[in-house]
């Protein structure tokens, strides 16, 4: 695994957050690189990773794994059991908050980054760009290879605009654009908004959803680049029929 490369005070200061459960057997040596491996390009960077409920030894192995890397390593176990979607969105909304405890005072953007994704080795140094042009929270575009060749587009879940869902296939959404950021009600999967913005997020049971609506209560508009590629692995995929 490379060495960073050392902090630069004139660039701002992102702090990237993931959450993990059960990832000890999951690609998660190729994983942890590929998100250390961000601070080549953007050396002004930390992490946060949460590790809850949790019946492996992840936690020990991210820690032995970020080695010489500013990772800040969150325990916490909510206790809540099951699998139906209003039982993980709970469990996700309560690890997520914990997650955000860890952004200190010192950062200015977080970028909330799911731990199995796969994103360009720039999306830092990209959403940045998006942030100093005015389009924060920003958000990529997450795209899921249901057989080669044959990609549809991943977070229809979380990606709203005026109480309509996107949806898997072109044209997605009134409001998609595919060669320009367009604006959203709620996003997911890979997103920053200001590290600022954090005192006011409490999830409950919508996970992302309530971080997207606390972020609009605070007059912020929330943009998605369609052209920020952003991949979720399907061997890492669990299909949950989400209402």
């Amino acid at each position: 695994m490379a060495k960073r490369k050392p902090k630069k005070p004139d660039m701002p200061a992102v702090v990237l957050c993931s959450l993990w459960r059960n990832d000890e057997k999951r690609r998660l040596v190729d994983r942890v690189e590929h998100l250390l491996a961000k601070s080549e390009t953007y050396p002004n960077l930390r992490w946060v990773w949460c590790v809850g409920d949790s019946k492996d030894d992840t936690a020990k192995a991210l820690e032995e794994l970020s080695t010489g890397y500013d990772v800040s390593i969150i325990h916490h176990d909510t206790g809540i059991r099951g699998e139906a979607m209003s039982t993980r969105t709970r469990r996700l909304s309560e690890a997520a908050n914990a997650m955000l405890g860890g952004v200190k005072e010192t950062d200015d953007y977080v970028l909330v980054h799911e731990s199995d994704l796969v994103s360009p080795g720039d999306v830092v140094k990209r959403m940045v760009a998006h942030a100093q042009a005015g389009r924060c929270p920003i958000a990529g575009w997450t795209t899921l290879e249901v057989r080669p060749g044959q990609t549809v587009f991943y977070d229809t879940w979380g990606t709203r605009k005026d109480g309509v869902r996107f949806t898997n296939h072109a044209p997605y959404h009134v409001a998609y654009t595919a060669d320009a950021p367009f604006t959203v009600d709620s996003f997911g999967s890979v997103f920053m908004f200001e590290a600022k913005d954090v005192e006011h997020i409490n999830m409950t049971t919508g996970g992302v959803l309530d971080l997207c609506k606390q972020l609009k209560e605070q007059g912020r508009e929330l943009w998605i680049d369609p052209r920020l590629p952003i991949v979720q692995p399907v061997d890492l995929w669990t299909f949950y029929d989400a209402p």
